[in-house]
């Protein structure tokens, strides 16, 4: 976790979500998505908030957050915006994924899990992060977990380089899974990726309910310069047609990001 600590203090998380339409998109359907089913008093635990932005915006409609992160500068930004707004139903703790121990069983309404998962490259690590978010869910509590989708890992590395359209290349992402920062400079740092399929056996084997498996980019990072360049009027369009159209199968193959949401099982 190290290489990936460094990473994000150096790394201006603070506007991933915000600086173009492209990016935008995935907070716009991740919100869309889990408003269907959070209400303004269920005690919400974000995991890898970064630096706080679904955080922020449930606490601003009145629910109690725990907003974490293996990250200290981002605890510190999430913990001084907080103090500056006034905002003491949020409460930051620095911590790692996949050792809830400071939390008791049944605790939480909703458990927002981000980010953790497309970081833990060992799959040991991915079923202990897992197992503890379910474990500090009241029955019938709400898991959202963000991946990223390995099919749309090489057509990204190839528009950067062609020299990853090669065998070995192929069946590292198809197979493996993985990629370590130290494998492609300036790609990321160490990550890993899911299929929409897999997310879901990995969660649906463990008492997780099914609700939503949504493609929260679409195909929007394959026309990035195109919806970036729409008007606004014209961007509200594209929004519309997007959560018409994120559940759909084909369409969640191809997402960058995607996003499933369950229900703990009794």
């Amino acid at each position: 976790m190290e290489a990936i600590i460094r990473y994000y203090n150096q790394y201006d998380e603070s506007s991933r979500l915000t600086t173009d339409y492209s990016r935008r998109l995935e907070f716009i359907t991740t919100t869309h998505v889990l408003d269907q089913h959070i209400s303004i008093d269920d005690e919400i635990l974000d995991l890898g908030a970064g630096t706080g932005i679904y955080s922020f915006y449930y606490a601003e409609k009145g629910n109690p957050v725990v907003s974490t992160d293996i990250t200290p500068r981002h605890v510190q930004m999430i913990k001084a915006k907080a103090d500056e707004l006034g905002m003491n139903h949020v409460r930051t703790k620095v911590i790692d994924a996949r050792d809830l121990s400071r939390f008791k069983s049944g605790r939480f309404d909703v458990v927002l899990c981000l980010g953790p998962i497309y970081h833990l490259t060992d799959l040991g690590d991915q079923e202990r992060c897992i197992r503890e978010c379910i474990r500090v869910l009241k029955p019938g509590g709400i898991l959202a977990v963000a991946y990223v989708n390995k099919f749309f890992i090489l057509p990204h590395l190839i528009q950067k380089d062609r020299k990853y359209l090669e065998e070995p290349w192929v069946s590292k992402i198809l197979n493996d899974g993985r990629i370590f920062s130290h494998e492609v400079p300036g790609f990321w740092t160490d990550a890993y990726f899911h299929s929409p399929s897999e997310i879901e056996q990995l969660l649906t084997q463990r008492n997780i309910g099914k609700i939503a498996n949504v493609a929260t980019d679409g195909v929007s990072q394959y026309l990035r310069d195109m919806v970036n360049a729409l008007s606004e009027e014209e961007f509200k369009q594209w929004v519309a047609y997007h959560l018409r159209t994120c559940s759909e199968p084909s369409i969640l193959g191809m997402s960058n990001h995607g996003l499933f949401v369950g229900r703990k099982v009794d």
